[in-house]
């Protein structure tokens, strides 16, 4: 049950956050936070991570749905067994994180990312993708490192 309230609660945090953005900036404005060392800057993303694929958003859709779709009955398949906590945890960042774009994806035909680090090549991203990277890191030190199966 706990995993099902992770998910949900990425999806409601990730639609809240761009709604804010959404309302708060303009498109390509950018505000500095935290001594400047990121910057509040509104972006419509019609491509896959990195905006990659921008021209082709129809292909996008069909890729990412079937996928997030997977990890969703992924979870609710190992939720009913016994231990493999960290992997439910990854499996329920991913699948809510790549929900809540996939959301963005179906309403808007892009996804809203706000986030920028001001370094060289740091690609704009939003809560989700934050949720998606730490649960793919988090699942890749579990099949390096854990001895027992992940499942």
């Amino acid at each position: 049950m706990i995993f099902l309230i992770i998910f949900i609660s990425i999806i409601i945090l990730d639609q809240w956050t761009k709604k804010l953005a959404e309302k708060n900036l303009k498109s390509g404005e950018s505000r500095p936070i935290l001594n400047n060392i990121m910057r509040l800057t509104l972006h419509k993303n019609k491509g896959a991570a990195l905006n990659l694929f921008e021209n082709h958003s129809g292909f996008i859709k069909i890729v990412t749905a079937p996928t997030i779709l997977f990890a969703i009955i992924y979870l609710l398949k190992i939720i009913k067994n016994k231990g493999f906590t960290l992997t439910k945890i990854a499996i329920a960042f991913i699948a809510g994180g790549g929900a809540g774009n996939l959301i963005d994806r179906i309403k808007k035909g892009y996804v809203v990312d706000f986030f920028y680090f001001n370094f060289k090549k740091c690609p704009i991203f939003n809560i989700a993708d934050l949720f998606i990277i730490f649960g793919a890191i988090l699942l890749q030190f579990l099949l390096l490192f854990k001895k027992t199966p992940i499942d």
